[in-house]
């Protein structure tokens, strides 16, 4: 297993609300590419860091040659000094010493040295990470930490979800993850892992983190206000008294700590109420099952929802009918998924959701993916006629029509990339709306096999999916009877641990049933003023 490296989006989707994203700016989250790249650019930095070194150590010995020269006279003449300044020679020697050899060695020491080495740093500073890239994925470790209820201590060490990953975490990148998680306003997490901190500082060089800028002091000081803010005033002073350099002043620190309650500065995810949302994304990652499937479920062969399933029929596995929740296997295959990955990932940005309530849309912690719509301008005849077929299938798995919103949202997800349970209807009025509808039903592909995490979660009747290769997830948003919307269909995808997750998306809208599935029930809580209904 790889290790995990700190380098340090319920709202509505509009059909094409894909973000722009950080025009220009390096995704170190989600592109393979770009961290690989990122590992050659650390790789080079160190290669200049020991040039420098070897500069240094060059000019070092130069410098302590040149001083055991200098000591030599001071060596002779120890305990016989008046012996030894009386020989003409000798005091011919210190004079001219003292006068001439002292002025190239101040020139020498003013020297700069590794200037090649400086320059080229510098040069390379545009490509390092900034520090959104590092928000980001302290961000994404603090969701992975809530959402799977992990102790700091056991990630630390590479124990990640009952996962051992190679590699463990320092106390600097401790420290910067108690201060994200302190920043949050989560100070029970922040005191965990600013407790790490203090232990692996104990650990590890005192000159490194001295040059690195984390000392015992801030891990104290953010330990203590942690403490403080979380309720436990007397740890905290216990924590104030025990460092020697804060000890006289502890108990005024702690006063003030009091005093001054900090207030949250970063907007994350509520995880933490999530209940259900994060017992399902546990157990799906640890191949447990927390569903409890009626009996009448079954897996067969769908035949019935178009003519051409009777030549080619589909499998299907039943996971709810009430919500209809249906899992297609083998849909795509691996050539197709293949050509879909191929004219995506040039053109991936970072997704925003669309804010129903006032029509902006932005990049917000509620989701964190880069997606793409297909087709886009640039998509050749072969990548339309595959896309073409892919919908002709889609037909036939869900039997609906789907004249509108011909375009399917590819997706993908990085370290920590999830979506915070939503559901997939509007509810709201909007010129799409007035023409196409509601979300009736969605259609999920799985283009891959996730290695942790990145579940789908139904919170609302206990469901998790794990992704699977080539399957599609099938469900109805509305009530196929009286076009209530359904809100069991609350759902989200949990925090991805490891690796990436590649997904496909089709809405379908309810107008284009019109004439294939009328209404048999008047309905029970949509206002239909608001759109069309038949």
């Amino acid at each position: 297993m790889s290790v995990i490296i700190l380098v340090m989006t319920p709202f509505v989707l509009w059909p094409n609300c894909i973000a722009v994203g950080y025009i220009g700016r390096k995704n170190y989250v989600t592109s393979a590419e770009e961290k690989k790249n990122l590992l050659e650019t650390d790789r080079q930095l160190i290669i200049l860091l020991n040039s420098y070194a070897m500069e240094l150590q060059d000019r070092i010995n130069v410098l302590r040659g040149i001083a055991k020269q200098f000591k030599k006279p001071l060596e002779e003449a120890r305990g016989r000094e008046e012996e030894y300044l009386l020989n003409p020679l000798n005091r011919l020697a210190l004079l001219r010493q003292m006068h001439e050899d002292w002025e190239p060695v101040k020139k020498f020491m003013r020297q700069p040295v590794g200037q090649a080495q400086i320059e080229s740093i510098v040069s390379m500073h545009k490509e390092l990470p900034m520090q959104e890239d590092l928000n980001e994925a302290n961000h994404a470790m603090f969701r992975i930490i809530q959402a799977y209820g992990l102790e700091p201590k056991d990630v630390a060490r590479g124990l990640v979800d009952g996962v051992q990953y190679r590699g463990i975490l320092s106390a600097s990148n401790c420290y910067a993850m108690g201060m994200f998680s302190f920043k949050a306003g989560n100070y029970q997490v922040a005191a965990k892992w600013l407790s790490v901190a203090k232990d692996l500082l104990e650990e590890q060089p005192r000159k490194y983190h001295e040059v690195i800028g984390v000392t015992n002091m801030d891990i104290t000081l953010l330990l203590a206000r942690s403490l403080v803010a979380g309720g436990n005033l007397s740890i905290a002073l216990d924590v104030l008294m025990e460092d020697s350099m804060l000890r006289e002043t502890g108990k005024a620190l702690s006063l003030h700590f009091i005093r001054t309650s900090p207030r949250p500065t970063i907007n994350v995810e509520p995880w933490e109420s999530a209940g259900t949302f994060n017992d399902l994304c546990r157990s799906a990652s640890r191949g447990q099952s927390n569903e409890t499937k009626p009996t009448r479920l079954h897996c067969r062969y769908n035949t019935t929802t178009s003519p051409f399933l009777q030549l080619a029929p589909l499998r299907v596995e039943e996971l709810s009918l009430d919500p209809f929740i249906m899992l297609y296997h083998n849909v795509l295959s691996n050539s197709e998924i293949e050509t879909l990955e191929q004219m995506s990932g040039p053109f991936l940005e970072r997704s925003k959701v669309f804010l129903g309530d006032n029509g902006t849309e932005r990049i917000a912690p509620s989701r964190s993916a880069d997606g793409v719509w297909l087709p886009h301008l640039e998509t050749k005849p072969d990548g339309l006629k595959l896309l073409s077929r892919i919908e002709r299938r889609i037909g036939d798995i869900t039997g609906l029509n789907m004249r509108t919103g011909g375009k399917m949202q590819f997706l993908k997800y990085g370290f920590g990339g999830h979506f915070v349970p939503h559901h997939d209807y509007f509810d709201s009025r909007t010129g799409f709306s007035e023409m196409a509808g509601d979300r009736i039903a969605t259609v999920l592909f799985y283009l891959n096999n996730v290695e942790h995490g990145g579940a789908t979660a139904f919170p609302k009747i206990n469901l998790a999916v794990p992704t699977q290769k080539g399957s599609a997830l099938f469900w109805h948003n509305l009530d196929g009877e009286t076009y209530d919307y359904d809100k069991r269909t609350f759902h989200g995808a949990c925090p991805l641990i490891s690796g990436v997750k590649l997904v496909m998306t089709r809405w379908i809208y309810e107008l284009d049933q019109m004439f294939l599935l009328p209404a048999v029930h008047p309905p029970r809580s949509r206002n239909f003023s608001r759109t069309l209904h038949y």
